[in-house]
């Protein structure tokens, strides 16, 4: 069993094969760790490793093993924020906090120097935020404060910090599947590559044969019950004209079939696995 020291706490794990430091991390149950892009853009998975910040989606996991890896859990020490930490809540340099935690483990690192605060757009241009237009972000690393002091009384119109923001700061904000779940199965979906098509049949042997593959379904195994995708606050405004799953494709990326299983990779590879009688049909260009 290979050992890994997240934030000063020694784990015994096996990552699986072609397993990334980002997904591992979060087996770990360490969500500070965000999924962004999964292809090095975005930051928000950004951890250190040996003190260096690294895109811990293009990192295999086996490459952590022996080294010192710090995330935002571990940014801060007995209690106290990191500078860096500091500035970003004087500043409120976050507003969903979604990237705040890669934000700061890039500015935070010694590689982090003047040099590149000089530069920001440069320096920064591995993280993105989609929410503050980076001046916020901006005035916390040149140490400006955009809070007041919340006073009874005069809350209206004040500058008050995110209710949030120590949560955030720290990684132990949730969002988004952060969070552990005993038995937690996984479902991916193959979607129909023709933009009009009738599927004459699927096999689902081979997939079912995957090892964590639980189940496979088609238009045949789910209730025959339309639905409307329409997103009206009027359901009687749309019609109901989808299937779950069809037997009939009608635009390019369709639902045709599912897999559930274990993990994420086994679903994935259960769905390649499905083998997709077509029936190609005529596009239809005049309704």
């Amino acid at each position: 069993m290979s050992k890994f020291e997240v934030n000063g706490r020694t784990y015994a794990a096996e990552p699986k094969p072609g397993q990334c430091l980002r997904t591992f991390l979060r087996d770990l149950e360490v969500f500070g760790v965000k999924k962004g892009c999964d292809a090095g853009d975005c930051g928000a998975c950004t951890v250190w490793i040996d003190g260096q910040p690294f895109h811990s989606c293009l990192v295999p996991a086996f490459r952590g093993e022996g080294r010192k890896v710090t995330t935002i859990e571990g940014l801060s020490k007995d209690g106290k924020l990191h500078p860096i930490q500091q500035a970003f809540h004087d500043a409120q340099a976050f507003q969903c906090g979604y990237c705040a935690a890669g934000m700061m483990m890039t500015t935070a690192s010694a590689a982090f120097d003047q040099h590149r605060k000089d530069d920001l757009p440069h320096a920064l241009k591995g993280n993105i935020c989609r929410c503050t237009g980076y001046r916020s972000i901006v005035d916390a690393l040149h140490g400006k404060s955009n809070i007041e002091d919340d006073v009874a009384g005069k809350a209206l119109g004040a500058s008050l910090p995110n209710p949030f923001t120590d949560a955030i700061l720290t990684g132990q904000a949730r969002y988004t599947m952060d969070i552990a779940i005993e038995g937690l199965l996984h479902m991916k979906v193959l979607r129909s590559p023709h933009a009009h098509a009738r599927i004459k049949s699927v096999d689902k042997k081979k997939a079912l044969a995957i090892p964590g593959v639980v189940a496979a379904y088609t238009w045949e195994d789910v209730p025959r019950r339309l639905f409307s995708t329409a997103l009206h606050e009027d359901h009687l405004v749309d019609p109901d004209d989808t299937y779950m799953l069809d037997n009939v494709a009608r635009f390019a990326g369709q639902r045709i079939a599912m897999v559930v299983a274990e993990t994420e990779g086994a679903a994935e590879a259960g769905c390649r696995a499905l083998q997709v009688e077509y029936e190609i049909l005529p596009a239809v260009f005049d309704p």
